[in-house]
């Protein structure tokens, strides 16, 4: 049965599973998530669909091959186009400096002469990317038009911050996300970087010796120029360290001297990004 006209949203969105929304929240939201690939040796796997967190780091520590990651086909995203029940699209991807992605949806794109599918990079991803997906889903889904919703993803793209600290710095240059970080690493085994995004690339955004200062520089730089704490989004990321994650919110929220953000969260990265962080990684997004 064909569905009625009147209950068609007005713009449908579509993200990478490197956002990492819980699938159950994207059914909710009407999300349709295009999942990237983990490769282990000669054997390719969709990212969540096929490969959850568990199994992905127990592959990790049996597996004689090291992963690497794929980003999806033109086919994958224009399937998700075809299906989705609407008159307008907002596809919303991983940075263009982190992934082909984008490149893939923009593909898929072009196949559509009659539907308008804006193509997004959000210039971020894990956490980061979920933080744009989420209030736009929200607004596709209170009415809001298509370039509304393009321009709140704008303002948030140029406010949107990410501090993290990676114990072992091998998985990021291994797969050459880095970026312009390298330069600051030296000799790995003495110094620890505090990781960020400035326009889609990895960064070093300070150097400390160890991965305990490295937390704490983390926070610090986190709650620098946060003004309004009730106007603020928080997600702390991990990647298979989740009482890791609990000691940062616990230390967060003592920062916070009582004052309740806007939202507060912690999420597990998923094995796409786990593949570049490697274990024990840890982040905060604040929006």
């Amino acid at each position: 049965m064909a569905a009625d006209p009147a209950s068609r949203r007005q713009v449908a969105i579509v993200t990478d599973s490197t956002s990492d929304i819980d699938p159950l929240r994207a059914a909710e939201l009407g999300i349709t998530v295009v999942p990237l690939f983990v490769i282990f040796g000669s054997r390719s796997y969709r990212d969540i669909v096929e490969l959850s967190r568990p199994e992905f780091y127990r592959k990790l520590a049996t597996e004689r091959s090291l992963p690497t990651t794929s980003q999806p086909t033109d086919a994958m995203f224009a399937e998700a186009f075809a299906a989705a029940d609407a008159d307008q699209l907002l596809c919303v991807t991983i940075s263009s400096h982190l992934s082909g992605t984008i490149n893939s949806a923009r593909l898929a794109a072009e196949r559509f002469d009659g539907k308008r599918i804006e193509i997004f990079d959000s210039e971020s991803a894990a956490g980061g990317l979920g933080l744009m997906v989420l209030p736009a889903a929200e607004m596709a889904h209170s009415g809001h038009a298509l370039d509304e919703i393009v321009e709140a993803l704008e303002d948030e793209r140029a406010v949107q911050r990410l501090f993290a600290c990676v114990p072992d710095l091998s998985h990021l240059q291994r797969s050459g996300r880095i970026g312009r970080a390298r330069a600051a690493l030296g000799t790995l085994m003495r110094i620890v970087p505090v990781l960020g995004f400035e326009r889609g690339e990895v960064v070093a955004k300070a150097v400390v010796r160890t991965f305990a200062r490295a937390q704490e520089t983390m926070l610090d730089l986190a709650l620098e120029n946060v003004g309004d704490v009730t106007l603020r989004r928080f997600v702390v990321m991990h990647t298979n360290a989740p009482e890791l994650a609990e000691a940062v919110v616990a230390r967060l929220r003592a920062r916070l001297g009582g004052a309740q953000p806007n939202l507060f969260e912690i999420w597990e990265a998923g094995p796409v990004i786990a593949v570049h962080g490697g274990p024990g990684a840890v982040g905060i997004f604040v929006a």
